[in-house]
This record gives structure tokens, sequence and C-alpha cells, in this order.
């Protein structure tokens, strides 16, 4: 990354929606060696160790134990940020919820719950800080979404939505706004088992590496990009 990218990093004030998370995590830690003012939201319960671990760190300028899946909770957090900093410059909306239910099992409430924290997450929170973005002269949005081979249906239907969102939302967003999206794609590879057989493993690329991805969208390197989803992996 550039010194110029470095430089303009500095002091901008960034919310990430899932600092708990991998991808969330490393997006915050990689930001706040940049020189950015990092706001973190927990939304699950299982975060306290990575929120210690990063406060140690000195990686948040703020945490918060909020989950932006629903309205009210996403104005809660952009409330917050006001308070702090009073603007926002960029936003990483990364938080990822797989139910374990199969397709078959798949009733109402997991339908619901699927689709407001992953689709919901990103839409209620880019609208709740949109009024601290819109007069910032270059906020930026990285919408981050997932695919494999073993997602069920509705997790899967929630990432294209979220994929279309974006799209929408470069298109109709005011033009110093740039909105794009990272889709990590965990591929498949045969391997050779113990007696001949074949099986198929997983892989998926490292959160750090996928984590300098969301950086360079949030940088001015990116500012020709605009309603671009980069897939990596």
């Amino acid at each position: 990354m550039s010194t110029q990218t470095t430089h303009q990093f500095a002091e901008k004030v960034a919310l990430v929606s899932d600092a708990s998370g991998p991808i969330g995590r490393a997006a915050a830690m990689q930001l706040a060696l940049q020189g950015c003012f990092v706001v973190g939201l927990f939304p699950f319960s299982n975060g306290k160790e990575t929120l210690n671990e990063l406060v140690e760190l000195g990686t948040l300028a703020h945490a918060l134990y909020i989950d932006p899946s629903s309205e009210t909770n996403a104005v809660e957090a952009a409330a917050e940020v006001d308070r702090l900093f009073g603007r926002l410059d960029l936003l990483v909306n990364c938080l990822k919820f797989k139910p374990d239910s199969a397709f078959e099992d798949t009733n109402e409430s997991v339908f619901m719950e699927t689709l407001s924290k992953n689709i919901g997450s990103a839409t209620f929170l880019t609208r709740a800080v949109f009024g601290l973005m819109k007069n910032r002269p270059k906020p930026k949005i990285v919408n981050v979404v997932s695919r494999s081979a073993s997602d069920t249906p509705v997790f899967a239907a929630s990432q294209a939505g979220i994929k279309s969102l974006t799209r929408s939302m470069a298109s109709s967003f005011p033009a110093n706004f740039r909105v794009n999206c990272v889709e990590i794609e965990e591929k498949a590879s045969v391997d050779q088992g113990t007696e001949g057989g074949l099986f198929t493993l997983g892989s998926k690329p490292a959160a750090d590496d996928v984590a300098r991805t969301v950086l360079f969208l949030l940088s001015s390197e990116s500012i020709l990009l605009n309603g671009q989803v980069v897939s990596v992996g």
C-alpha cells in the first residue's frame, strides 16, 4: 500500500459491523495500523476474547456490544459513533450468520434470522450511519459476503442479496460514495484418502489476506471502483 494511501487513512473513523469474526478482527487491526479510529461492534456473546485482544493491542477506539441486525440496534450504534466522533468515513459490513438447520428443517424463525443477521445488518447499519457519512469527502463502504458449495439455500440467497444491495447502493448513493463488495470463495479441492479413495476438502483464503482486499477497496487506490464484487480465493 502506498505512502499516500497510508496517510489518507490517518484519523479516518471506521466502523466494523462484526469485530469478533475473523474478517472483522483482521480488518479492524489493519485499519488501526494505518491510523484509523476504529469502532467495532460485537454482536455475539462469544466475542469477549477477541474484544480483550483488540483492546490490549490498542486497536479499538471504542467497542460496542450491539447486534446491528435490527433497525433499533443499528440506530443505537450510529448514535454512539455520532457521540464519539460526529462523523464516519469508512464502513465494513461483515456480519455473517450461517444457520445449522438443513434446508428441509428451515422454519420461519430460522429463515428470518438468517436474512436479518446477513442482509438485514448491512441494510440497517448502512441506513443508520448514512447521515454521518454523506457529508464526508470520500465515504466508502465495503460489504463482505461468502460462498461455498456447502451453503444452505437460504444463506446463499442472503449473500446474493448483499451483492445486489451493493450494486444498488453504488448506483443510487451520492457521487462522493464508493460502495463495493468482497466475496470470499471457499473452493473444493480433491485430495487422496488413506486407502486410495478421493475425498473433498474445503479451502478458503486467510482472514488477513481478505482484510487486505477490504482495505484496498477502502483506500484511494480503488477510486474508480464502484458497485463491484471482488472475488478472493
